[in-house]
């Protein structure tokens, strides 16, 4: 289950291990074991119907095809793909679906917020070189907001997602 909101995953963690400790006093449950106790699963079992059977095999050379005819991992021939330019698909797919600008527009503007966040005067000394993850999560937080009011004169519907969505914001960051 894929979650964009911190806060609704960590109930959702809370309450899977919470829900099984719960007490349920249920009155039907007695109906329900006699029912089980009253049903022999034993004669529900597999059956043999042929012993000392054997089978034929055809004498003559064959060639078996493979299980899985695509099978997963790299091949030769497969253009490797870059990991920023799969994360910049991944979000544009996500989030720009309804968005005028084209995909290589999209992606340039997503680089530019990525460089101009870099390029922050607090970036290496607030973030990179803080060794506290939360102080360094609240400084990317900061500095990503920064960054966005900035632009926000450049790329009014972008600006208008992150202000306006939470989900959009959390993803950006990510």
């Amino acid at each position: 289950m894929p979650f964009e909101v911190v806060e609704w995953e960590k109930l959702f963690w809370f309450l899977k291990f919470l829900v099984p400790k719960l007490k349920i006093t249920d009155p039907d449950q007695d109906m329900l074991d006699e029912l089980l106790e009253a049903v022999d699963l034993s004669s529900y079992g597999l059956e043999r119907t042929k012993l000392n059977h054997s089978v034929e095999l055809d004498a003559s050379a064959t060639e078996l095809e493979p299980q899985n005819p695509n099978p997963r991992g790299y091949r030769d021939g497969e253009p490797e793909k870059d990991p920023l330019e799969v994360i910049i698909l991944t979000f544009n797919e996500r989030w720009f679906q309804g968005w005028s600008a084209t995909p290589e527009e999209q992606r340039v503007k997503f680089i530019n917020v990525v460089e101009s966040i870099r390029s922050h005067p607090d970036y290496t000394k607030k973030y990179e070189e803080n060794p506290d993850p939360y102080n360094r999560d609240l400084a990317l937080e900061k500095i990503l907001q920064d960054v966005m009011l900035k632009r926000r004169k450049e790329e009014l519907e972008f600006y208008k997602l992150f202000a306006n969505d939470p989900a959009f914001k959390i993803a950006l960051s990510q």
